[in-house]
């Protein structure tokens, strides 16, 4: 039987769990709670953050997330909270993960608090999941499309453009129309604002998804979806917090400081100054008009039967379920949609663009 070498040190806890925890392939939502999971784990097997994350850094593969973890241990070293230190990366951890950290660290249940974030994190991707596999078929189609329809116009197109140049050729209406459009499409001044408008959506990028965000939310025809995932994610950081002792008006601002939509963001803001004022949760949140009618019902019942964490939880499932089916039908309507503009838009540019040789055509049989 073959003994250890003299002199090799034990194996620690550190580098036990280190070597247990599967590696991490993408930084993708996936991962992050994994992580969030992982770290949580090893706080409740006594280990220090530092420690912690010193051993989850050594064990991951995926160069982002390990430069991150590596700048959070720094932070902490450097006497940051875990929360300061994770805010720092907006773009990794979200708003609803920061919350209930920061209610962890204050409440002395850090652990049991990471690993919940992944659970709401593992949940919230499943469901996301589900409406990305719904909507990416129309997508899919509608841009497969648009490319055939843009070769076409930039490469089939102008020949015709430049063929009827030289010939003296009265257009109809339609023809004008298709021939301007042509020629807008090929001029360069097009190219130069359609790659600007590019570069400034990739520089102010955070800027424009707000903008986007907050302009789907008051569009009709997304409007009662976004609302409702909005009411779905604000039921789960609400039942989370409640349920951990956290004062509503707390809770309120908690979501609301996390919150990505500037519209909503202010509509929270508005709610925690209405619950000093009125003292009820459900006169607070009336005032969200892209909010269920039935959520609205549900809190009053919740507040006033004592069972706000319940009703809030069910709220979110019934959401979340009603969500998906809403995401079905549209998705089902899309592609037979997308597919018969997308016809119609092709058809109109190819009637006008050969109705002046049908035009000429005639004039030749008349002769």
């Amino acid at each position: 039987m073959k003994r250890g070498r003299q002199g090799e040190k034990p194996e620690s806890l550190a580098e036990r769990v280190q070597r247990m925890t599967p590696k991490f392939s993408d930084l993708d939502q996936k991962t992050l709670a994994a992580f969030l999971d992982q770290f949580g784990l090893m706080l409740q097997c006594g280990l220090q953050p530092s420690t912690a994350l010193d051993a989850l850094s050594a064990n991951q593969p995926s160069l982002k997330l390990c430069s991150v973890i590596d700048d959070i241990s720094h932070k902490i070293h450097s006497g940051h909270t875990l929360t300061d230190a994770m805010s720092r990366h907006p773009d990794v951890f979200p708003g609803t993960v920061l919350i209930l950290i920061r209610v962890g660290e204050q409440s002395g249940d850090l652990a049991g608090q990471l690993r919940r974030a992944g659970e709401m994190v593992n949940r919230t991707n499943t469901f996301l999941a589900k409406v990305k596999g719904a909507i990416t078929g129309p997508l899919v189609t509608a841009g497969f499309c648009g490319l055939i329809l843009f070769m076409i116009v930039k490469l089939v197109f102008p020949r015709f453009v430049a063929m009827y140049d030289q010939m003296d050729i009265e257009f109809p209406a339609l023809s004008r129309m298709v021939l301007s459009f042509v020629s807008l499409v090929n001029h360069p001044l097009t190219l130069v604002l359609f790659f600007g408008l590019i570069g400034f959506c990739v520089v102010k990028r955070r800027k424009v998804q707000e903008w986007v965000l907050d302009f789907l939310l008051f569009f009709p025809p997304t409007r009662p979806v976004l609302g409702s995932m909005l009411c779905a994610t604000t039921c789960e950081a609400l039942s989370t917090l409640h349920a951990q002792g956290v004062p509503l008006h707390r809770a309120l601002t908690l979501i609301a400081d996390s919150a990505p939509y500037k519209a909503h963001r202010a509509n929270l803001q508005n709610c925690k100054k209405a619950l000093v004022t009125t003292g009820s949760l459900h006169e607070s949140l009336a005032g969200i008009d892209y909010f269920p009618p039935f959520f609205h019902a549900m809190i009053a019942i919740g507040e006033e039967t004592g069972a706000l964490d319940a009703l809030l939880q069910s709220c979110q499932k019934m959401l979340e379920e009603e969500i998906e089916a809403l995401v079905e039908r549209i998705a089902s309507a899309m592609e037979p949609a997308v597919t018969v503009l997308m016809g119609i838009a092709m058809g109109t540019l190819f009637i006008g663009m050969f109705l002046p040789i049908y035009g000429v055509l005639n004039k030749l049989g008349g002769l």
